[in-house]
Protein backbone atom coordinates (compact mmCIF):
# COMPACT_ATOMS: atom_id res chain seq x y z
CA UNK A 1 0.00 0.00 0.00
CA UNK A 2 1.37 3.55 -0.96
CA UNK A 3 -0.10 6.29 0.55
CA UNK A 4 -0.73 9.40 -1.07
CA UNK A 5 0.54 12.53 0.79
CA UNK A 6 -1.76 15.80 -0.34
CA UNK A 7 -2.41 15.68 -3.62
CA UNK A 8 -4.43 17.33 -5.93
CA UNK A 9 -6.14 19.75 -2.39
CA UNK A 10 -8.28 21.99 -3.21
CA UNK A 11 -10.95 24.77 -1.58
CA UNK A 12 -13.90 22.70 -1.08
CA UNK A 13 -16.10 25.53 -1.93
CA UNK A 14 -14.31 27.22 -4.70
CA UNK A 15 -12.10 24.29 -5.92
CA UNK A 16 -9.07 26.28 -6.62
CA UNK A 17 -5.70 24.59 -5.01
CA UNK A 18 -4.72 25.50 -2.18
CA UNK A 19 -1.73 26.55 -0.93
CA UNK A 20 0.54 25.33 2.09
CA UNK A 21 0.90 28.53 4.51
CA UNK A 22 2.71 26.20 7.85
CA UNK A 23 -0.47 25.13 9.80
CA UNK A 24 -2.79 25.89 7.66
CA UNK A 25 -4.20 25.75 4.26
CA UNK A 26 -4.86 29.31 2.12
CA UNK A 27 -7.26 29.23 -0.70
CA UNK A 28 -6.11 32.02 -2.98
CA UNK A 29 -9.32 31.67 -5.10
CA UNK A 30 -11.71 32.64 -2.18
CA UNK A 31 -9.72 34.00 1.12
CA UNK A 32 -10.12 30.85 3.01
CA UNK A 33 -8.15 29.08 5.45
CA UNK A 34 -8.09 25.80 6.68
CA UNK A 35 -6.38 24.87 9.46
CA UNK A 36 -4.86 21.76 10.68
CA UNK A 37 -5.36 19.42 13.82
CA UNK A 38 -2.51 16.77 14.12
CA UNK A 39 -1.38 17.90 10.88
CA UNK A 40 -4.12 16.80 9.43
CA UNK A 41 -5.82 19.36 7.39
CA UNK A 42 -9.79 19.98 8.07
CA UNK A 43 -10.76 20.93 4.69
CA UNK A 44 -15.06 21.74 5.21
CA UNK A 45 -17.39 23.72 3.43
CA UNK A 46 -18.80 24.64 6.40
CA UNK A 47 -22.04 26.14 4.57
CA UNK A 48 -23.01 22.95 3.33
CA UNK A 49 -21.75 20.43 6.38
CA UNK A 50 -23.10 18.97 9.62
CA UNK A 51 -19.47 18.82 10.35
CA UNK A 52 -18.02 21.91 12.04
CA UNK A 53 -14.22 22.95 11.70
CA UNK A 54 -14.40 24.34 15.50
CA UNK A 55 -15.53 20.72 17.00
CA UNK A 56 -12.33 18.90 15.83
CA UNK A 57 -10.12 22.47 17.18
CA UNK A 58 -11.74 21.53 20.41
CA UNK A 59 -11.06 17.69 20.42
CA UNK A 60 -14.68 17.19 19.81
CA UNK A 61 -14.70 16.40 15.90
CA UNK A 62 -16.95 13.23 14.99
CA UNK A 63 -15.11 9.84 15.97
CA UNK A 64 -17.00 7.08 13.77
CA UNK A 65 -19.26 3.99 15.13
CA UNK A 66 -16.87 4.18 18.57
CA UNK A 67 -13.38 5.14 17.31
CA UNK A 68 -11.54 3.56 13.88
CA UNK A 69 -8.66 3.08 15.82
CA UNK A 70 -10.18 1.79 19.69
CA UNK A 71 -9.31 5.26 20.77
CA UNK A 72 -12.80 6.17 21.47
CA UNK A 73 -13.54 3.07 23.57
CA UNK A 74 -12.82 4.08 27.67
CA UNK A 75 -14.07 0.54 28.85
CA UNK A 76 -11.34 -1.86 30.43
CA UNK A 77 -11.75 -5.14 32.15
CA UNK A 78 -14.31 -7.41 31.71
CA UNK A 79 -16.53 -4.94 29.89
CA UNK A 80 -14.12 -4.47 27.29
CA UNK A 81 -13.71 -7.60 26.64
CA UNK A 82 -17.51 -7.82 25.91
CA UNK A 83 -17.45 -5.50 23.92
CA UNK A 84 -14.71 -7.35 21.54
CA UNK A 85 -16.07 -10.87 21.84
CA UNK A 86 -19.37 -8.80 20.68
CA UNK A 87 -18.08 -6.96 18.00
CA UNK A 88 -16.26 -9.94 16.86
CA UNK A 89 -19.90 -11.50 16.47
CA UNK A 90 -21.11 -8.57 15.04
CA UNK A 91 -18.76 -8.04 12.08
CA UNK A 92 -18.06 -12.10 11.41
CA UNK A 93 -18.02 -12.61 7.39
CA UNK A 94 -20.81 -14.51 5.27
CA UNK A 95 -19.20 -17.60 4.06
CA UNK A 96 -18.50 -17.94 0.62
CA UNK A 97 -19.18 -14.06 0.26
CA UNK A 98 -18.26 -12.38 -2.85
CA UNK A 99 -14.91 -12.97 -4.21
CA UNK A 100 -15.16 -9.58 -6.20
CA UNK A 101 -12.39 -7.33 -6.45
CA UNK A 102 -12.65 -4.11 -7.53
CA UNK A 103 -9.08 -3.35 -7.81
CA UNK A 104 -8.18 -6.12 -9.39
CA UNK A 105 -9.76 -4.42 -12.46
CA UNK A 106 -9.14 -0.87 -12.13
CA UNK A 107 -5.20 -1.90 -12.01
CA UNK A 108 -5.50 -4.05 -14.67
CA UNK A 109 -6.27 -1.02 -16.47
CA UNK A 110 -4.58 1.47 -15.31
CA UNK A 111 -1.37 0.10 -13.06
CA UNK A 112 -0.81 3.53 -11.99
CA UNK A 113 -4.05 4.69 -10.81
CA UNK A 114 -4.89 7.19 -8.76
CA UNK A 115 -7.63 5.88 -5.90
CA UNK A 116 -9.28 8.18 -3.64
CA UNK A 117 -11.30 6.58 -0.35
CA UNK A 118 -13.72 8.55 0.92
CA UNK A 119 -15.21 7.23 4.53
CA UNK A 120 -12.26 5.92 4.50
CA UNK A 121 -12.48 4.01 8.26
CA UNK A 122 -9.90 1.29 8.34
CA UNK A 123 -9.32 0.44 4.85
CA UNK A 124 -6.53 -0.40 3.19
CA UNK A 125 -5.97 -0.69 -0.71
CA UNK A 126 -3.21 -1.44 -2.86
CA UNK A 127 -1.62 1.00 -5.13
CA UNK A 128 -1.37 5.20 -4.95
CA UNK A 129 -4.29 6.11 -2.21
CA UNK A 130 -5.75 8.74 -0.63
CA UNK A 131 -7.80 8.17 2.41
CA UNK A 132 -10.26 11.26 3.70
CA UNK A 133 -13.14 10.78 6.11
CA UNK A 134 -15.04 13.23 9.03
CA UNK A 135 -13.26 11.21 11.54
CA UNK A 136 -9.29 11.11 12.22
CA UNK A 137 -9.04 7.74 11.08
CA UNK A 138 -5.67 5.70 10.13
CA UNK A 139 -3.97 7.24 7.05
CA UNK A 140 -5.82 9.78 6.30
CA UNK A 141 -4.71 12.80 4.09
CA UNK A 142 -7.57 14.88 5.31
CA UNK A 143 -10.92 16.19 7.10
CA UNK A 144 -13.74 16.23 4.29
CA UNK A 145 -17.43 16.59 3.97
CA UNK A 146 -18.02 13.97 0.54
CA UNK A 147 -20.59 16.90 -0.34
CA UNK A 148 -17.86 19.26 -1.11
CA UNK A 149 -14.70 17.19 -1.91
CA UNK A 150 -11.33 19.28 -1.36
CA UNK A 151 -9.64 18.36 -4.15
CA UNK A 152 -9.65 19.62 -8.11
CA UNK A 153 -11.39 18.56 -11.23
CA UNK A 154 -10.31 15.39 -12.84
CA UNK A 155 -7.64 14.91 -10.67
CA UNK A 156 -8.17 10.79 -9.77
CA UNK A 157 -8.40 7.18 -11.27
CA UNK A 158 -10.58 5.81 -9.16
CA UNK A 159 -12.90 6.69 -5.87
CA UNK A 160 -14.34 3.98 -3.07
CA UNK A 161 -17.60 5.00 -1.54
CA UNK A 162 -17.86 2.20 0.66
CA UNK A 163 -20.82 2.06 3.97
CA UNK A 164 -21.22 6.03 3.29
CA UNK A 165 -23.92 7.31 0.96
CA UNK A 166 -26.17 6.25 3.90
CA UNK A 167 -24.32 8.66 6.39
CA UNK A 168 -24.72 11.49 3.88
CA UNK A 169 -27.45 13.97 4.27
CA UNK A 170 -27.69 14.61 -0.28
CA UNK A 171 -26.08 11.39 -2.09
CA UNK A 172 -27.13 12.91 -5.81
CA UNK A 173 -24.64 15.52 -4.52
CA UNK A 174 -22.09 13.50 -3.11
CA UNK A 175 -21.98 11.50 -7.03
CA UNK A 176 -21.66 14.71 -8.50
CA UNK A 177 -18.67 15.26 -6.50
CA UNK A 178 -17.08 12.15 -7.32
CA UNK A 179 -17.75 12.92 -11.08
CA UNK A 180 -16.44 16.38 -10.58
CA UNK A 181 -13.22 14.77 -8.94
CA UNK A 182 -12.86 11.55 -11.54
CA UNK A 183 -10.73 11.73 -14.93
CA UNK A 184 -12.17 10.93 -18.01
CA UNK A 185 -13.21 6.80 -18.12
CA UNK A 186 -12.48 6.78 -14.13
CA UNK A 187 -13.88 4.07 -11.91
CA UNK A 188 -16.09 4.48 -8.79
CA UNK A 189 -16.70 2.00 -6.10
CA UNK A 190 -19.66 1.79 -3.77
CA UNK A 191 -21.50 -0.48 -1.10
CA UNK A 192 -24.80 1.06 0.07
CA UNK A 193 -27.09 -0.60 2.41
CA UNK A 194 -30.96 -1.79 1.38
CA UNK A 195 -32.31 -4.01 4.55
CA UNK A 196 -29.93 -2.80 7.31
CA UNK A 197 -31.76 -1.14 10.77
CA UNK A 198 -30.35 2.57 11.52
CA UNK A 199 -26.92 2.41 12.64
CA UNK A 200 -24.29 5.64 13.49
CA UNK A 201 -27.39 7.24 15.31
CA UNK A 202 -28.20 10.86 13.46
CA UNK A 203 -25.52 10.40 10.77
CA UNK A 204 -27.99 7.61 9.03
CA UNK A 205 -30.37 8.88 6.22
CA UNK A 206 -30.52 7.12 3.14
CA UNK A 207 -31.45 3.54 1.86
CA UNK A 208 -30.99 2.49 -1.74
CA UNK A 209 -32.82 -0.81 -3.34
CA UNK A 210 -30.39 -2.39 -6.35
CA UNK A 211 -32.05 -0.68 -8.94
CA UNK A 212 -32.27 2.91 -7.07
CA UNK A 213 -28.34 2.56 -5.99
CA UNK A 214 -27.75 1.34 -10.25
CA UNK A 215 -29.43 4.81 -10.99
CA UNK A 216 -27.59 7.22 -8.42
CA UNK A 217 -24.66 6.13 -10.80
CA UNK A 218 -26.28 6.44 -13.60
CA UNK A 219 -23.06 8.33 -15.60
CA UNK A 220 -21.46 5.30 -14.87
CA UNK A 221 -21.20 1.79 -16.97
CA UNK A 222 -21.30 -1.16 -15.18
CA UNK A 223 -18.28 -3.40 -14.63
CA UNK A 224 -19.92 -5.38 -11.81
CA UNK A 225 -23.01 -4.84 -9.35
CA UNK A 226 -25.14 -7.19 -7.13
CA UNK A 227 -25.56 -7.86 -3.54
CA UNK A 228 -23.23 -7.74 -0.48
CA UNK A 229 -25.11 -9.89 1.70
CA UNK A 230 -28.68 -11.30 0.66
CA UNK A 231 -32.35 -11.99 2.57
CA UNK A 232 -30.10 -14.24 5.36
CA UNK A 233 -28.31 -11.62 6.13
CA UNK A 234 -30.82 -9.04 5.95
CA UNK A 235 -32.89 -11.26 8.59
CA UNK A 236 -30.17 -11.06 10.79
CA UNK A 237 -30.11 -7.21 11.06
CA UNK A 238 -33.62 -7.14 11.11
CA UNK A 239 -34.05 -9.90 13.75
CA UNK A 240 -30.99 -8.18 16.22
CA UNK A 241 -32.93 -4.95 15.90
CA UNK A 242 -35.79 -6.58 17.29
CA UNK A 243 -34.04 -7.56 20.32
CA UNK A 244 -32.20 -4.77 21.15
CA UNK A 245 -35.78 -2.63 20.41
CA UNK A 246 -37.58 -3.82 23.42
CA UNK A 247 -36.19 -1.55 25.71
CA UNK A 248 -34.24 1.96 26.03
CA UNK A 249 -32.27 1.15 28.85
CA UNK A 250 -28.82 0.47 28.75
CA UNK A 251 -27.99 -2.59 30.88
CA UNK A 252 -30.76 -4.48 29.26
CA UNK A 253 -30.11 -3.25 25.80
CA UNK A 254 -26.61 -5.05 26.36
CA UNK A 255 -27.88 -8.21 27.55
CA UNK A 256 -30.74 -8.13 24.62
CA UNK A 257 -27.74 -7.50 22.33
CA UNK A 258 -25.50 -10.41 23.36
CA UNK A 259 -28.58 -12.79 23.73
CA UNK A 260 -29.46 -11.69 19.33
CA UNK A 261 -26.32 -12.03 18.58
CA UNK A 262 -25.72 -15.55 19.67
CA UNK A 263 -28.73 -16.76 18.48
CA UNK A 264 -28.29 -14.57 14.98
CA UNK A 265 -24.65 -15.83 14.79
CA UNK A 266 -24.99 -19.00 12.77
CA UNK A 267 -27.91 -17.60 10.47
CA UNK A 268 -25.28 -16.17 8.32
CA UNK A 269 -24.58 -19.84 6.84
CA UNK A 270 -28.39 -19.79 5.08
CA UNK A 271 -27.20 -16.50 3.16
CA UNK A 272 -25.43 -18.10 0.22
CA UNK A 273 -28.76 -21.00 0.21
CA UNK A 274 -31.17 -17.89 -0.03
CA UNK A 275 -28.60 -15.28 -2.65
CA UNK A 276 -29.22 -17.63 -5.60
CA UNK A 277 -32.13 -16.32 -7.67
CA UNK A 278 -33.34 -13.08 -9.21
CA UNK A 279 -35.89 -12.94 -6.19
CA UNK A 280 -33.60 -12.47 -3.45
CA UNK A 281 -32.78 -9.16 -4.60
CA UNK A 282 -35.79 -7.83 -3.35
CA UNK A 283 -34.48 -8.71 0.51
CA UNK A 284 -30.58 -7.49 -0.25
CA UNK A 285 -28.46 -6.02 2.66
CA UNK A 286 -26.79 -4.06 0.71
CA UNK A 287 -25.53 -3.57 -2.82
CA UNK A 288 -22.33 -3.12 -4.63
CA UNK A 289 -21.74 -1.02 -7.66
CA UNK A 290 -18.23 -0.76 -9.78
CA UNK A 291 -19.04 1.88 -13.14
CA UNK A 292 -16.79 3.65 -15.25
CA UNK A 293 -17.66 7.27 -16.07
CA UNK A 294 -19.34 7.98 -19.07
CA UNK A 295 -19.76 11.68 -21.28
CA UNK A 296 -23.64 11.69 -20.14
CA UNK A 297 -25.62 9.99 -17.85
CA UNK A 298 -28.41 7.16 -18.86
CA UNK A 299 -32.06 7.98 -19.21
CA UNK A 300 -34.26 7.02 -16.45
CA UNK A 301 -36.77 4.67 -19.12
CA UNK A 302 -33.50 2.81 -19.77
CA UNK A 303 -32.27 2.55 -16.00
CA UNK A 304 -35.70 0.26 -15.53
CA UNK A 305 -34.38 -2.03 -17.83
CA UNK A 306 -31.47 -2.88 -14.80
CA UNK A 307 -34.16 -3.90 -12.77
CA UNK A 308 -33.05 -7.12 -10.64
CA UNK A 309 -35.78 -9.00 -8.38
CA UNK A 310 -39.01 -10.20 -9.14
Amino acid sequence: MEVSGMPHLACPVCHAPLADAGLERGCPGCSRRYPAVGGVPVLLNEANSVFRTADYLEGQGYEGASGYDGSADRTGGLRRLYRHFAQGLSEAPVPGGSAFDPMDIILAERPEAEVLVIGSGERELPGRVTYTDVAMARNIACICDAHDLPFEDASYDAVFAEAVLEHVCDPQRVVAEIIRVLKPGGFVYAVTPFLQPVHMGAHDFTRFTYLGHRRLFRQFDDLGSGMMGGPGYSAIHLLRNLFTGITDRHRPRSVLRLMALLLTWPMRYLDPLLSRTEASYNAACACYFLGRKREAPIPDREILAFFRGH
